[in-house]
């Protein structure tokens, strides 16, 4: 029987043809995947094609395929579409190759090997053969050792031409990714061939490779990066109604990896934004579901802190995931707890902020305690006593309180805990409740409790905002044994808590602890920018070690950030509905384009009006309220933006007082900058990262001071 593959390439060249043409390209793709051998099925060869399997098949009058026919084998690669002329003249400079060092199907550009150009932007004689004595980039590497990286031999003198890491940059997009990938990080970052192909590739094969068997090859990790072969109609449909949508599809190896990997325990993945951590949690738990707790009553868990992320990823996995969905529950962790707590006939209810609010300063005026403010207790609260599970004053006295923003002497250290005392009392009387105590009530529930719940996994995103009381009811939720938790994080993103330890809180991840390298979201030079605001900051590694973010890179490139500063509030709003109208006059989407604040007044009453003023529909995306396709540009917070991604984000109104909030600017005594501070930090950079093609910065009157000259481009006034 044969078989259809899809490149990544094809559908990215799918999404770009006419809506019409589509609809007939979608007929063609059902009818080929049905049959590929069909004599409906007009195969036409390419007259000078570099690859003789290259063939190319009527979708109508004006539109082609282009399809990897292989003399050999049952399988047929839909490779690309577009125009006819277009068509065949891509098709006539490819060639397809089976690599004979990884096993990879591999697809590049043939003009590379004879010199000729690629583009009219980026023609290969710009990168000029070294003299003798003119050092090239990879000069101290054999040639047996680029052709282990994944290079194909053919390609090898164009990589011996280079002499700069721009030009590797200016080659990389017609080079294989595997190849790229890995020269990136021998020439960047100084890696071994070795140690590159340990985070880029599957490398080497160590299995017997034919040249002629296309199928073999597609099992190659390395191909699964590019290639999917089509299993199902409703796979095909899937693909075919969301193409650029290919996290659902391809996973780079090292994704691959983790998502398929068996884990003797607890196992932790850190990443930087945009690597794909979330990507993998999401494969992960369908893998669990579909191959490893298959029985009818297993369950898998997928928590997260928030409801919007937990929403998001719901709605993800039911697009990723066939029946298996079933068997995967998505809820954030108090919601779970809450849940939990109510169906063992607990009563309770949860104070709300005003509440919370009136309880403190209730507390703090009855017990005279005024020499610190709200803000201290509360953090107090949160950071020390319910981080370290604190009961009584006399342990209140003898905890560490590392972080804190103020020493305290032991008989101040006694006051507090009176205000603590009162603070309870006072919630009591209001017959309400934290939701850390929810969280703590339902972790007490677990540790007494005889009943075996139906999860057989725990998958955990974003766990560098979860607090340590929380880490420690996740624990408790499922039986310690093979692949029981997931838990993927990064701390440059924490936004909420303070820096965690997870062996403290009953997760042992030793030994199996990875890292997620390669940004696939954000141009290299949006993810520079973004980094930069952190400072070195926040780098710890979720167990008590650190994480730099100095490996971290992204492969993409693109125009560096437009970061502008105004006078007045009107010459900024100004500028703001002037970039957003140049965005879509260029042909950006309006849900491709995000106005991000750190308020939501600043977007009520600033930003959105003026766009609504200047005829530019908008949608303020709220808590609890899923995003989806729409003709209205977003807005949004930067709490709000958490987990979504946009080509287009403009962040509007970093002020002075704004980012970070005045009530952030305290001086400390244990540390440089307060962990408020710092999560304000983290919180400018997850706005920021998340863009894709752009990244516009704007402030007024005196702008805020994380906008250094180590975070402005030169576009800045």
């Amino acid at each position: 029987m044969a078989h259809v593959a899809i490149s990544a390439d094809f559908l990215t060249a799918y999404s770009r043809i006419p809506r019409a043409q589509q609809r007939r390209a979608r007929d063609f793709i059902t009818r080929f995947q049905r049959d590929p051998t069909a004599a409906s099925i007009n195969y036409e060869p390419v007259i000078g094609a570099r690859d003789g399997r290259v063939r190319i098949a009527r979708i109508d009058l004006a539109y082609r395929a282009v399809i990897l026919h292989p003399e050999h084998g049952d399988v047929h690669v839909l490779a690309w579409v577009d125009h006819h002329d277009e068509a065949i003249e891509w098709a006539t400079k490819k060639r397809f190759e089976v690599n004979p060092v990884s096993g990879a199907l591999q697809v590049f550009d043939t003009e590379l090997a004879d010199g000729s150009s690629i583009s009219e932007a980026q023609p290969v004689e710009r990168i000029p053969l070294k003299s003798r004595n003119d050092p090239g980039l990879f000069d101290p590497l054999q040639d047996h050792e680029l052709l282990r990286v994944g290079l194909p031999r053919l390609l090898v003198p164009a990589v011996r031409a280079l002499r700069t890491c721009a030009e590797l940059d200016e080659l990389g997009p017609h080079l294989p990714d595997e190849a790229y990938e890995a020269l990136f990080w021998i020439s960047n970052l100084g890696y071994s061939v070795d140690q590159a192909l340990a985070e880029v590739s599957s490398g080497p094969s160590t299995r017997h490779i034919n040249p002629d068997d296309i199928s073999a090859a597609l099992e190659c990790p390395d191909s699964k990066r590019r290639f999917v072969v089509v299993q199902t109609a409703n796979d095909l449909e899937a693909m075919l109604d969301a193409p650029l949508e290919k996290w659902r599809v391809f996973l780079h190896p090292t994704q691959a990896s983790l998502v398929q990997r068996q884990f003797s325990g607890p196992a932790r993945v850190l990443g930087g934004a945009g690597t794909g951590k979330t990507v993998v949690a999401m494969h992960r738990a369908r893998f669990l579901a579909s191959q490893v707790f298959t029985h009818g009553t297993d369950r898998i868990l997928f928590t997260t802190y928030t409801k919007n992320l937990a929403m998001n990823i719901r709605e993800n996995l039911r697009n990723l995931c066939g029946s298996e969905f079933e068997r995967i529950e998505v809820v954030h962790l108090h919601s779970w707890a809450a849940s939990l707590l109510a169906s063992q006939g607990f009563r309770f209810g949860v104070a709300n902020e005003t509440e919370l609010s009136e309880c403190w300063q209730k507390a703090i005026s009855a017990f005279g305690a005024g020499e610190w403010d709200e803000e201290f207790y509360r953090e107090e609260w949160e950071h020390v006593v319910w981080a370290q599970g604190l009961a009584d004053s006399e342990s209140y006295l003898a905890a560490p309180r590392t972080g804190q923003r103020v020493r305290l002497t032991r008989a101040q250290r006694a006051a507090v805990w009176g205000v603590f005392d009162k603070y309870k009392q006072n919630l009591a009387t209001r017959n309400r409740i934290e939701w850390l105590d929810v969280i703590h009530q339902a972790r007490l529930h677990r540790a007494r409790s005889s009943d075996v719940l139906p999860y057989r996994a725990v998958v955990v995103d974003e766990t560098q905002d979860m607090h340590p009381e929380e880490l420690r009811l996740i624990r408790e939720i499922v039986a310690e044994g093979s692949n029981d938790l997931f838990l993927v994080g990064d701390a440059h993103q924490r936004i909420f808590g303070r820096p965690i330890v997870l062996s403290h809180c009953g997760i042992k991840t030793r030994g199996r602890s990875s890292k997620l390298r390669i940004n696939y979201r954000t141009t290299e030079e949006i993810r520079d920018w973004s980094v930069a605001v952190l400072s070195n900051k926040s780098d710890d590694d979720l167990d008590g070690g650190p994480d730099p973010n100095s490996d971290y890179r992204s492969l993409l490139h693109g125009g560096r950030p437009i970061v502008k500063h105004f006078a007045s509030l009107a010459e900024e709003t100004g500028f703001v509905v002037g970039r957003v109208n140049e965005l879509l006059a260029s042909g950006a989407s309006a849900d491709g384009i995000c106005l991000v604040a750190r308020h939501t007044q600043q977007l009520t009453e600033n930003y959105g009006p003026a766009l609504v003023h200047a005829g530019i529909p908008i949608l303020l995306l709220k808590a609890g309220i899923p995003d989806g396709p729409g003709p209205e540009v977003r807005l949004a917070t930067m709490h709000r933006v958490k987990g979504l991604e946009f080509q287009h984000v403009l962040i509007a109104g970093v002020n002075d007082g704004v980012v970070p909030p005045v009530s952030t600017r305290k001086a400390t005594i244990d540390a440089d900058e307060p962990d408020s501070e710092i999560r304000e930090r983290c919180l400018l950079h997850v706005a920021a990262s998340r863009a894709r093609d752009t990244l516009t910065v704007t402030s007024y009157g005196v702008a805020s001071r994380f906008l250094t000259t180590d975070t402005s481009s030169h576009d800045s006034i």
